[in-house]
């Protein structure tokens, strides 16, 4: 049980801040601007990058994003993610830890104190 909640710890110590934390996804797109005599009339278009948040009902809300915060949204947006997989390992390991749980109360309950008697 001890070495479930030394790796219990260890996931959380792990954690970026919870305020460097941000739902979605960074995503990059080529526009074009609609000007005939612009290149991406004719070429791969403008790049354009936008933060992608997608609600219960199907709602989706897009940011777009100028280049100097791209690399803020994308590490919080990481953040976010490792997060999310901490939540799954703890998660997984509360599990194990209540089976362990169990088995000592199970283990030390009246009835099976009876049970080893006969």
């Amino acid at each position: 049980m001890k070495t479930l909640l030394a790796r219990r710890r260890r996931v959380l110590q792990d954690l970026p801040d919870l305020e460097e934390v941000l739902r979605g996804s960074v995503l990059v797109r080529r526009i074009r601007c609609g000007k005939p005599s612009c290149h991406c009339a004719r070429g791969a278009g403008h790049p354009n990058t936008s933060l992608s948040v997608s609600f219960r009902g199907g709602r989706t809300e897009q940011l777009s994003l100028p280049p100097e915060l791209v690399p803020l949204a994308r590490r919080q947006v990481a953040n976010y993610r490792k997060w999310w997989s901490a939540v799954e390992k703890i998660s997984a390991l509360n599990r194990q830890l209540l089976r362990q749980r169990r088995e000592v109360r199970d283990a030390t309950s009246p009835r099976a104190r009876r049970s080893r008697k006969s």
